[in-house]
């Protein structure tokens, strides 16, 4: 169950000068439109509202990209601005936190909002002001710049490159994991990952007449988002060791998890 972000969130809607309607944003031919038609909430607004141009829903805590339809630059007085990107704190208020940033005065594409929230779900409709843009003067234009060329639609991209980490899982340890229930035994082979927070065995692997419960527990990074069920409290053995533990049941053949390892201290 989603819980939507109430509207209108921030200014009363007669504190908003009248504009004429957005065409249709929520279809993958939208027409993005430009910063021109930013306007401040009241006189004395030193921000510039962003709606959210397509509604979007967060399923977890991790970061989503919000589209806003408006393209850079920032146009004050007919020349182009430098702007903050900020928060809402009414809409912060609601569970919806943005990160800041940074819109550089020679940026041509599409502004979006960085958003996250600690308690999913939660959707933001289209229309929503999810954030605001505090114009800026570019100061550093007697300066030389490191690049010739303009910023341009390049955006996300001038951290620069990452280097990852990644593990081939062929190479993970596995072991032989006995699960034991009201005296019925089943053998399956584990994939020992200490990455893990929760142990978890696949639904073509449980056994079909040992019960499952309801959980309310999600299981990210597993194809997305996955809502799983638990197993009852199972025997477990590894390497001769025996404890007591609940699986999440999805679609895993068989994970052990940091739950498990931390007990029997296995280390990898």
């Amino acid at each position: 169950q989603h819980r939507s972000m109430q509207t209108p969130v921030g200014k009363r809607e007669t504190q908003h000068e009248q504009q004429p309607p957005r065409p249709d944003t929520s279809s993958c031919c939208q027409r993005n439109i430009d910063s021109t038609s930013l306007r401040p909430a009241t006189a004395g607004s030193i921000g510039l509202d962003l709606e959210a141009s397509v509604a979007v829903d967060l399923l977890t805590t991790q970061l989503k990209k919000v589209p806003t339809g408006i393209n850079g630059p920032i146009i004050i007085d007919g020349q182009p601005m430098g702007a903050l990107l900020l928060g809402r704190s009414s809409a912060t208020m609601l569970g919806l936190f943005v990160l800041p940033g940074v819109i550089d005065a020679d940026f041509t594409g599409e502004i979006c909002v960085m958003a996250h929230t600690l308690f999913p779900p939660i959707r933001i409709e289209q229309g929503q002001r999810i954030a605001q843009l505090v114009p800026l003067e570019q100061l550093t234009k007697t300066l030389t710049p490191r690049q010739p060329q303009s910023r341009g639609e390049r955006g996300f991209g001038s951290t620069g490159g990452l280097t990852l980490l990644t593990m081939n899982l062929n190479d993970r340890p596995k072991r032989a994991v006995m699960i034991a229930y009201r005296g019925e035994q089943h053998t399956l082979e584990g994939l020992l990952d200490t990455g893990v927070d929760s142990s978890i065995i696949s639904p073509d692997f449980w056994p079909h007449n040992w019960p499952l419960q309801p959980s309310t527990v999600t299981v990210t990074g597993v194809g997305g988002l996955t809502l799983a069920k638990k197993s009852p409290m199972l025997s477990v053995t590894i390497d001769e060791q025996t404890l007591r533990n609940i699986f999440s049941v999805v679609n895993v053949q068989c994970l052990i998890g940091w739950d498990i390892l931390a007990q029997m201290g296995i280390v990898l």
